[in-house]
């Protein structure tokens, strides 16, 4: 096993994280973390429920309902009646939240483009192979 595996995947994660939270703060988006993986995750996934984001973040029903709750008051988010389900509603985007996440995925874009470079396509097709291989065995 690689001990130094551990201290490069956090570095690395952590490095990432803190550079868009700086970009996203510089250019005065006011988001924390968590929103910006629901801004991503209800922008991906049509249908998008607050089970569903519950189970996809895996974090207990009431964190999520005060998240939304939250989203909701700064106007990223809004909520419709599920016509399949009357006991959820549908999550969607509102036009702020939308601009908001197109604003956050330039500057995500940029930050991961400057991650690639002087890297191989080959490269970054491995190292995505082997986090999703790795992500699996966690998720088993």
């Amino acid at each position: 096993m690689y001990q130094e595996m551990p201290d490069t995947f956090l570095a690395l994660t952590f490095k990432f994280k803190s550079l868009v939270l700086k970009a996203i703060r510089e250019v005065g988006i006011d988001v924390v973390p968590m929103e910006i993986q629901s801004l991503h995750l209800i922008n991906r996934i049509e249908g998008c429920t607050a089970a569903l984001m519950s189970e996809k973040m895996e974090r207990d029903k009431g964190q999520i309902a005060r998240l939304i709750r939250e989203m909701i008051e700064k106007g990223l988010i809004d909520k419709s009646p599920n016509p399949k389900d009357t006991r959820s509603h549908l999550l969607q985007l509102t036009t702020q939240g939308q601009a908001i996440l197109s604003r956050m995925l330039e500057i995500e874009n940029a930050i991961i483009e400057k991650m690639q470079s002087n890297i191989t396509h080959e490269q970054i097709a491995k190292f995505n192979d082997v986090a999703l291989a790795m992500t699996k065995n966690l998720k088993e």
